[in-house]
């Protein structure tokens, strides 16, 4: 049942990512030449912006989410209701919080946006922002009941349908009335409309939530909550200010022009890396599931296989992104849109830096290991906020991600063997550096070999050389990966788990 409920949530979320792919790039395509680079920049900005009001909710759905595996697997659903209730009040003061908050940062913008950019009311177009993320905290609750219960799947469709909905949208409303503050309107109602279908379908199948007789959380599971939510805090401010500043810097000190050309590599990253945390996210609640069973010979293996996979997909992917990135930006976009070869390769290496943080984060968050390592991400943050402002004036927007990268490198490092690595499986730290600087031996290998073999196979033709660098990214990474890893047990499961997922949606 775990593998099964494991491989629906991933092929679900593999049906949304692939229908996100094409949708987003088409309607992207059509808002860069209506409405320019600038329009780019600004909502990429205000994501930013409205992601840093977000670290209100503090890690609570997290916190949340792990205690809900131990109540589940018990089977006591007056404890759940209790922790839905108190979820569902927190959640309606982080919404007051961020409009609160939100309206009291509009007389900064100008810090951040030169005005005379853009055509139509930046503080309307703002207000929009913040007024769909605040709603959207009022009914996210119910989601916490469908994915610790393994059923994310049902999130994913609807996330599927808010995806195909928004985009012919959005194209449409470009088309006809190039406005963007309609645009942002038909976002605010669709989300409504989403978190609606996935709070009904979490009372359609689990109708005892609705119940209005509901006992107070119990004292010690709220204080347990609360010291969770305490060290999650530190991960989430931390974390907002390692990946979400770097916009608010490049727009600060390079311009909303620079921001809108960063922010259509971003998207090919973004999207990739969304498509790869649904798969490797899709396996955390049985994670969870397993860690209650304390089999810490089980658990080793399971990170050992999770790890790989890991290693696989974003080594692969981290060299696909810079080999086939700017003939891909060119074809899509055309030549006026390209950035450096140093800044893709730093946004390259940067990729496959952050995607190896993916499998100690699933152990973490299903361990509830939050307090123990809480002032990590904040030493990781104000060290990169540091490194990424002084690097910017040498390196331009290659010296933010750097920051982003040495950062990473040197504190967690640190972090997952000490907090989360020797804890849950009880081996020694050098095995897990062993393990990670082996990985990164092999993609340095790899990534080298590759574009080797990329640089001496050119075409003149624009699609002709595209496919040709695609072609090279499909075989080549793949072989030379097959003949270091064809014999250890790892590869051996991780074939065995694409054979099973071609199998079953063959039949």
């Amino acid at each position: 049942m775990r593998i099964r409920n494991s491989l629906r949530n991933m092929i679900t979320a593999v049906m949304q990512i692939v229908v996100t792919i094409i949708l987003r790039f088409i309607a992207q395509s059509y808002f860069l030449h209506i409405l320019g680079l600038e329009y780019q920049g600004l909502n990429s900005l205000f994501s930013s912006i409205i992601g840093m009001l977000g670290i209100a909710e503090l890690g609570l759905g997290t916190a949340i989410l792990f205690n809900m595996y131990e109540y589940i697997a018990k089977g006591d659903l007056e404890t759940i209701k209790s922790l839905l209730r108190f979820y569902k009040r927190c959640y309606q003061a982080i919404a007051g919080f961020v409009l609160i908050f939100g309206l009291i940062l509009m007389p900064f913008l100008h810090f951040f946006v030169d005005m005379n950019s853009i055509s139509e009311n930046v503080y309307v177009i703002y207000l929009l922002f913040l007024a769909d993320s605040a709603f959207s905290y009022l009914l996210i609750y119910k989601q916490s009941i469908l994915i610790a219960h393994q059923k994310k799947h049902l999130i994913n469709l609807a996330d599927l349908a808010y995806t195909i909905i928004y985009n012919l949208g959005q194209i449409a409303l470009l088309i006809l009335t190039h406005n963007y503050i309609l645009i942002l309107l038909l976002v605010l109602f669709l989300r409504l409309a989403e978190n609606i279908m996935i709070s009904r379908a979490a009372d359609h199948r689990y109708p005892y939530i609705k119940d209005k007789n509901v006992q107070k959380l119990d004292k010690k599971i709220a204080q347990r909550l609360i010291r969770q939510m305490r060290g999650q805090a530190f991960h989430v401010i931390g974390g907002f200010v390692v990946f979400g500043t770097d916009n608010m810097i490049i727009s600060s000190f390079l311009g909303l022009t620079v921001m809108g050309l960063y922010s259509n590599y971003l998207l090919v990253t973004n999207t990739l890396n969304s498509f790869l945390l649904q798969v490797v996210g899709s396996v955390t609640p049985s994670v969870g599931d397993l860690l209650t069973e304390k089999n810490g010979k089980e658990n080793f293996k399971v990170h050992q296989h999770l790890t790989f996979i890991c290693f696989w997909l974003y080594s692969f992917s981290a060299i696909g992104i810079f080999i086939v990135m700017q003939p891909f930006i060119t074809l899509w976009l055309g030549k006026n849109y390209l950035l450096s070869t140093g800044v893709l390769l730093v946004i390259a290496i940067n990729f496959y830096v952050q995607g190896m943080r993916s499998p100690m984060t699933v152990f973490q968050q299903a361990a509830g290991i939050f307090y123990e390592n809480r002032f990590i991400p904040v030493a990781e943050a104000i060290t990169n906020l540091l490194a990424s402002i002084l690097l910017i004036k040498y390196l331009g927007l290659a010296g933010v991600l750097l920051g982003t990268i040495i950062c990473t490198m040197i504190l967690y490092g640190y972090s997952f063997p000490k907090y989360t690595f020797v804890p849950i499986f009880k081996k020694k730290v050098s095995v897990y550096v062993t393990e990670q600087v082996a990985y990164l031996l092999v993609f340095v290998v790899v990534f080298i070999s590759t574009i080797g073999i990329s640089h001496f196979m050119v075409v003149t033709n624009v699609w002709g050389n595209f496919l040709l660098k695609v072609g090279i990214c499909l075989v080549v990474p793949n072989i030379l990966l097959i003949l270091l890893f064809r014999k250890s047990r790892e590869y051996r499961y991780f074939k065995r788990l694409v054979q099973n997922l071609i199998l079953r949606n063959s039949n």
